[in-house]
C-alpha cells in the first residue's frame, strides 16, 4: 500500500464515520433534551433535564431504567471503561451516570446486590447480579430468551455486548 492510498483510506473511514454519526442523532426525536450536554443521554419528551439528572432512585423506573440500556446500546462492541479484565461494574457505573444515578462507585459486581430497591420479577432496565466461579458478573435486563435471562454488560466477551444467562446464575435482581 502506498502514502497516497494509506491516507485516501483514512479519509474514506472519517467520512463514513461522520456519515453514520449524522444519520445516528437524526433520527433522535426534536422533542428529545441533552443532559447536561451530554448527546449520548438525551430526556425523554416531557421530562426536564434537571429533573432527569437530579433523579437517584426508583422515580424513573419507567424512564431511567429503560434508558439504561438505550446508553448501554451505544456502546455495543466497545470497552468504554479502558480496563483489561473484571470490568463489567465499571460499566454499570459509567451507564448509571450517563442516567442521572450514582452507581455504586466499586469495581465488585456483587456491589449491586446492594444498590436500589430489591425486586422479584425483573423488568426490562433492571439490573440483575450474576454468579460466576471467582466472582460475578451484573448487567442490564433486557428480557427472556429461551427460558434464559438477557442482560447487556459490560465484558460480555471482552466488549459491551448481550448474552444469555440461565436463571440459576441469578443472586439479585435490583430497581435502581
Amino acid at each position: 500500500m502506498t502514502g497516497n492510498t494509506l491516507v485516501r483510506g483514512g479519509i474514506e473511514m472519517l467520512a463514513i464515520a461522520t456519515v453514520s454519526a449524522v444519520a445516528l442523532f437524526a433520527v433522535a426525536p426534536a422533542s428529545a433534551r441533552i443532559i447536561q450536554g451530554d448527546p449520548s443521554v438525551a430526556a425523554p419528551s416531557g421530562v426536564s433535564a434537571g429533573t432527569a439528572t437530579g433523579t437517584k432512585s426508583a422515580g424513573l423506573t419507567t424512564g431511567g431504567s429503560i434508558r439504561a440500556i438505550s446508553v448501554a446500546q451505544r456502546y455495543m462492541g466497545g470497552n468504554p471503561t479502558g480496563r483489561r479484565s473484571q470490568w463489567c461494574a465499571d460499566f454499570m457505573n459509567l451507564v448509571e451516570k450517563k442516567v442521572g444515578r450514582d452507581g455504586t462507585g466499586s469495581r465488585s459486581s456483587k456491589s449491586y446486590l446492594g444498590y436500589g430497591k430489591a425486586v422479584s420479577s425483573p423488568k426490562p432496565g433492571d439490573i440483575v447480579v450474576l454468579y460466576r466461579p471467582g466472582g460475578g458478573h451484573v448487567g442490564y435486563f433486557m428480557g427472556w430468551k429461551d427460558g434464559q435471562i438477557e442482560l447487556i454488560s459490560g465484558n460480555h466477551g471482552r466488549k459491551v455486548g448481550v448474552g444469555t444467562y440461565p436463571k440459576s446464575r441469578v443472586l439479585g435482581y435490583r430497581r435502581p
